[in-house]
């Protein structure tokens, strides 16, 4: 049983490709809602149709309602010498996102103080923030800034903003059907500005990885859903006809850093994907980290509260949380790399195959054992296994390993089991049963259910 590729063209993006979409992405401004959202998603329509849907402002999702659009012209802060000190124009970090409007000359420093964020223990960096539900007007400065002798009183201050009651949130689906209708979903979030690892790389990750998908006739489906985090998953989950159909998924982030690769569980800790997903990173990599699941970080927390309990997974390279560039300026260009992504998407589509390979068989006699001698893949002349495992070597690559999982195979091939289960029942690795159950399966012994 294998993969079967439906078009013959090229599928992995190149390092070129990586690189030109982060710097087209990187400047826009993006939010929970608003222009820099829809420039976004048309970019990325050029590489996978998607269908974008939306839910107008004040329209209520579960226990949320959606805010008025923001949108933001032009942001500054001009010191008592008329220079122009802090300029929203070379760094979409230095308004806090969803500020409302503001246009003041004679500001004090005291006054001013008590609306700019800073970082003192990384003096050079601006943070991000936000203020999304509760209207504030801020900026975000360096702390070097703040010590300097620009920074000197009387302040002319302006945020150029504007709430459009009448608005919109927008977010994006694509669907690939398979053969079965149960769901895999791929999420990632749109809604943060000028950040290249979060969340940047985890959009970029996304599209490639479902780009990758629609190549192949599957069996389960995959839908993948581009949305402002929080919220946004809520709308796609109002939206979607029937959310029982996910069966588990992927919440893509923070994939393109120098730290290492790692895996955040899902709330079950023990689903399949999970499994799998341990079982795909470690065949890759000698060294990453295990993330039990916590109900913090991305859009894990709303697919996995009591009304909805679809288990996703996180593949990361540098995770959200875990190094300090996180939310702010330095998380930019020079920070990631396209080989870390390339690691972190190669990771993805390893799962994927597995995923797609831990299928449900049934043997097509279920009564006794098979006789496999006379099918070429078990040796002719019986005797101890030490000798037999000797013979086994001119059996067309077939391994010592391959004869045990053959039986196991035998046993456990109900239809009950999945190549997963066999796995784990017999203690053999999942990759030396799944070509096992080919052998099988090219010799007509056994058949996939469903």
């Amino acid at each position: 049983m294998k993969l079967n590729k439906n078009k013959n063209r090229k599928i992995i993006p190149s390092k070129t490709e990586i690189n030109l979409l982060f710097k087209k992405l990187f400047k826009i401004n993006r939010s929970l809602t608003g222009n820099g959202n829809v420039e976004t998603l048309k970019i990325l329509n050029e590489i996978i149709p998607l269908k974008i849907k939306s839910l107008k402002s004040g329209s209520k999702v579960y226990d949320w309602k959606i805010p008025s659009e923001w949108s933001i012209n032009d942001a500054f802060i001009i010191n008592s010498k008329g220079k122009k000190i802090l300029d929203w124009k070379k760094n979409n970090l230095h308004v806090v996102n969803y500020s409302e409007p503001i246009e003041k000359k004679n500001v004090s420093k005291k006054e001013l103080l008590k609306h700019i964020h800073t970082l003192p223990s990384n003096k050079k960096w601006v943070p991000y923030r936000t203020s999304y539900y509760d209207k504030k007007w801020g900026f975000c400065a360096t702390q070097e800034l703040i010590e300097s002798s620009d920074f000197s009183e009387p302040f002319e201050i302006c945020i150029d903003s504007d709430f459009k009651k009448n608005g919109k949130l927008v977010f994006a689906e694509a669907f690939h059907a398979g053969k079965s209708k149960k769901e895999i979903l791929i999420s990632s979030y749109i809604c943060h500005p000028s950040m290249a690892n979060d969340n940047l790389s985890g959009i970029i990750t996304a599209i490639y990885f479902f780009n990758y998908i629609k190549n192949f006739n599957t069996y389960y489906s995959y839908r993948l859903v581009l949305c402002p985090e929080t919220i946004g998953a809520l709308a796609f989950l109002k939206k979607h006809n029937n959310p029982q159909k996910i069966l588990c998924g992927f919440v893509v982030s923070t994939t393109a850093g120098p730290g290492e690769i790692s895996l955040k569980e899902s709330f079950l800790g023990d689903h399949f994907i999970d499994k799998l997903g341990k079982i795909a990173i470690s065949n890759e990599n000698k060294r990453w980290k295990k993330y039990k699941f916590k109900p913090d970080g991305s859009d894990e927390r709303q697919y996995s509260s009591p009304g909805f309990r679809i288990p996703t997974i996180t593949i990361s390279k540098s995770k959200y949380h875990e190094y300090k560039e996180y939310h702010t300026s330095a998380d930019n260009l020079n920070f990631v790399k396209d080989k870390f992504l390339l690691s972190s998407l190669n990771t993805y589509i390893k799962i994927f195959n597995l995923l797609e390979l831990n299928r449900l068989y049934i043997r097509n006699s279920l009564f006794g054992e098979y006789q496999l001698g006379k099918r070429g893949v078990y040796p002719s002349i019986g005797g101890p296994r030490a000798e037999l495992r000797k013979k086994i070597g001119k059996l067309n690559n077939i391994t010592g390993k391959h004869i045990e999982a053959f039986g196991w195979i035998m046993h456990l091939a109900d239809g009950n089991n999945s190549v997963l289960d066999i796995s784990e029942k017999s203690e053999i690795d999942l990759n030396i049963v799944i070509e096992s159950c080919k052998i099988f399966f090219d010799k007509k012994l056994l058949k996939v259910v469903g």
